[in-house]
C-alpha cells in the first residue's frame, strides 16, 4: 500500500500508478508499505529509508519535471526491492536499473 502526503493531483496520482507498475515489473511480492512525501529536499531528487518488515519510506523532491519524477520514483523503487532481497543498497545497480523501468512505464501510459 501507499500513502502519499504533498505534490500536486497529478503527482499524487502519477505516484499511485506508478507504485502498481515497479510492484510488477519489479515482482514485489511481499506486503509492503510506503510512506511517500512529495515536498522540497535539499542536495537531492529523492531518497528512501527501510524501517523494517516492509515498511518504507520514500521522499521525492515537489518541483521535478513528470520526466524526472517517474525515473526517481523508479529509482527509489529499485532500493526497495534491494533491501527486500536483503541485497547491499547500490546507486550502481538503481541507475542501470531506472531508465529501463521508467522508458517501460512511460511507454505503457502513452495515451
Amino acid at each position: 500500500m501507499i500513502y502519499i502526503e504533498g505534490g500536486t493531483k497529478t503527482q499524487r496520482a502519477l505516484s499511485k500508478e506508478l507504485y502498481y507498475f515497479c510492484s510488477q515489473e519489479l515482482a514485489i511480492k511481499k506486503q509492503i508499505d510506503i510512506d511517500l512525501k512529495i515536498q522540497d529536499i535539499e542536495n537531492a531528487q529523492a531518497w528512501t529509508d527501510h524501517e523494517g518488515e516492509g515498511k518504507f519510506y520514500i521522499d521525492i523532491e515537489k518541483d521535478l519535471s513528470s520526466d524526472q519524477f517517474i525515473t526517481a520514483f523508479c529509482h527509489e523503487m529499485i532500493h526497495v526491492i534491494q533491501h527486500l532481497r536483503d541485497k547491499p543498497i547500490s546507486e550502481k545497480e538503481a541507475y542501470q536499473m531506472e531508465s529501463g523501468l521508467s522508458e517501460q512505464f512511460k511507454l505503457l501510459n502513452k495515451n
